[in-house]
């Protein structure tokens, strides 16, 4: 049975000129994940990350940790997107 896992991108820098990088703690919860993974994961896993530069770092540094030699396939799906779009179309009051 083939099991999917959702992971989202660690704690980026709030408050910095880059926002979109990760924090030293963000970078500490992607090198967790990786070692998390290392023990649970049997067989090289498909990879897809969003196109920010946090989920590249992300996903880099966990598989630095359990397969390095990973692909990480890219799909800009999975970036964010404009919530406050989302909530002025549910409720104009939002807007």
């Amino acid at each position: 049975m083939t099991t999917i896992y959702l992971v989202r991108h660690g704690q980026a820098s709030f408050g910095k000129s880059n926002y979109d990088e990760l924090s030293e703690n963000g970078e500490a919860q992607a090198t967790l994940l990786g070692q998390y993974f290392k023990q649970i994961l049997k067989e090289k896993p498909y990879v897809v990350a969003g196109t920010m530069q946090r989920h590249e770092q992300t996903a880099k540094l966990a598989l630095n940790e359990c397969f390095p030699d990973a692909m990480i396939h890219h799909n800009n799906l999975w970036n964010e997107f404009n919530h406050q779009q989302v909530f002025a179309r549910y409720e104009p009051r939002f807007e």
